[in-house]
């Protein structure tokens, strides 16, 4: 999903907030949730699997155990200094967040989709 998104991704990159209303990871990924929907819903793209692999790849990329907190909940985490061996997601989810913080996630995510995209491409 994440790389059928890739393009509108890309453009999203530099001003987040004006695509997204909101410049968070939250935002994005609801935005291109809904995108990728739209690219189902209009037999544009075909669903193949059920698993989206970059929850799982983020998650060993950032060594957490499971991917069930989704993507943007594991980099935010990070980026807020919290640690996978005693991640408390309630705790993490409750916790505020700075605006400088939501802006090092977004460009860590970037960081993260281009490293993504790169070894998929490679193992192809």
């Amino acid at each position: 999903m994440i790389l059928n998104c890739y393009k509108i991704l890309k453009q999203i990159e530099h001003s987040p907030a004006m695509w997204t209303g909101k410049a968070t990871l939250y935002n994005i990924h609801s935005y291109i949730s809904g995108y990728y929907q739209a690219l189902l819903d209009n037999k544009i793209v075909q669903k193949i699997h059920t698993d989206e692999p970059f929850f799982n790849w983020v998650a060993i990329k950032l060594g957490y155990n499971e991917s069930t907190a989704g993507w943007e909940n594991m980099i935010l985490a990070d980026c807020m200094g919290f640690k996978p061996e005693n991640t408390k997601w309630e705790e993490i989810i409750t916790s505020p967040v700075t605006g400088e913080q939501h802006l090092k996630s977004i460009n860590f995510f970037y960081e993260l989709l281009e490293q993504f995209k790169n070894d998929i491409e490679n193992h192809d």
